[in-house]
């Protein structure tokens, strides 16, 4: 018999923007929940920051707090590059915001505390044990639960207890990062710059921040083995020799979130279930909000004192997330192949509202039915124009 150190009714293995949304929900409720993380916070996290109107909107649910707190700039607008060539730009339109993950996720991490949420940090899970409802930490104490969320991450040792493995290596994306301490040349830097054709399945992005840049590159990770040159190549074209600080890499979900979400009362939330849309890049706003669901599902199921619930309950619950990436999986054959890329390269220059379209699916004010047929109408009127440009040419026509 396991005579554990402790006993809650749920763990939350994981401090991220998912675990911390699902400790805040719980012990809002007055739910014995306890959050362990292997780290330290507030502690460095690899990620670009940006933080859409869907975040906003979510966070503000979530944790009832004052947006200004969570974020360190905005942009109203978006730069389009091919390689480093500009393609288009979009001004005074709709907002993105952008974060450092140390200061975030130690912001939301406080809410959650302030609701009641125990938190033992510095003690990373070791091993699970779903049968017996038994966490193993690194300090060599056991935990026992109720309901358990696995927030631990695209690498989760949650999920690969209960389902064999954290993620499809086929399907997964690689990305590789680094902060870049701004420069006089830099203050120009003022809006987010997205790049196309650095990375097969994928692209580059310069994101703002009040003191640095971040930078980086990703794709699917089976199209792209030589990733490291290709961001090197990219770094030097954009920035030139100037002095770069250490790169990072780590693997994000790429649209194949998991169709089980978890198994008996262990639920997976954020990255570990799979959460990250491939056409935005929107990462921490499922998280929080599949984290705050989870924790929901939880309370249904005691409430109803059936602890099969959760997993059900959970499920009907997150089908706003999946059908949203249903729809981006979708979509995202019309933008990441090559031949759908060159495409939309030289529509991009012809078009103003492509883009403003793009920032409206990432302000949550349109759907990606409508997203989609925008997309077909601009390639479809770019395609004509272009049939009748050389139908005139061949007849001498200006």
């Amino acid at each position: 018999m396991i005579m554990p150190d402790r006993h809650h009714t749920a763990i939350v293995v994981g401090g991220g923007p998912a675990g911390s949304a699902a400790a805040y929900t719980l012990a809002q409720q007055g739910v014995d929940v306890a959050l362990i993380d292997k780290a330290v916070f507030p502690r460095e996290k690899l990620c670009g920051g940006l933080l859409t109107r869907r975040s906003q909107t979510i966070f503000t649910e979530v944790f009832q707090a004052d947006w200004v707190h969570a974020h360190e700039y905005r942009a109203h607008g978006v730069r389009i590059f091919a390689g480093t060539r500009l393609l288009t730009q979009v001004e005074d339109y709709s907002e993105l915001f952008f974060t450092h993950r140390r200061d975030f996720d130690d912001h939301l991490l406080g809410l959650a505390r302030s609701r009641g949420a125990v938190t033992r940090l510095g003690d990373g899970l070791v091993s699970l044990d779903p049968a017996a409802r038994v966490c193993r930490l690194r300090s060599g104490a056991t935990l026992t639960y109720e309901y358990l969320i696995a927030a631990d991450g695209v690498n989760s040792l949650v999920a690969r207890a209960i389902q064999g493995r954290a993620f499809d290596p086929a399907r997964v994306a690689f990305a590789l990062e680094l902060e870049l301490e701004r420069t006089p040349s830099d203050r120009d830097v003022t809006l987010p710059e997205i790049h196309f054709g650095v990375v097969d399945w994928g692209y580059g992005w310069v994101f703002p921040k009040r003191e640095t840049l971040t930078v980086g590159i990703g794709g699917l990770q089976l199209k792209n083995p030589a990733l490291k040159a290709r961001f090197a190549n990219f770094l030097a074209a954009r920035f030139g020799d100037r002095p770069l600080g250490r790169i990072k890499g780590h693997h994000i979900p790429f649209g194949e979130y998991r169709k089980t979400l978890g198994a008996g009362s262990v639920l997976l939330v954020g990255d570990a279930a799979g959460f990250v849309e491939p056409i935005t890049g929107e990462g921490i706003a499922f998280a929080m909000q599949s984290g705050h669901l989870a924790a929901l599902a939880i309370l249904d199921a005691l409430r109803a004192g059936d602890p099969g619930l959760a997993l059900r309950a959970y499920h009907a619950r997150s089908r706003p997330i999946t059908k949203v990436l249903d729809h981006a999986n979708r979509l995202r054959y019309l933008i990441f192949p090559k031949t759908a890329e060159a495409l939309l390269v030289k529509a991009l220059p012809l078009t103003s509202s492509l883009p403003r379209r793009h920032l409206d699916l990432m302000a949550d004010a349109i759907s990606y039915d409508d997203y989609t047929r925008h997309l077909l109408r601009t390639a479809l009127r770019w395609g004509a124009r272009r049939a009748l440009a050389r139908v005139r040419g061949g007849h001498g026509g200006p």
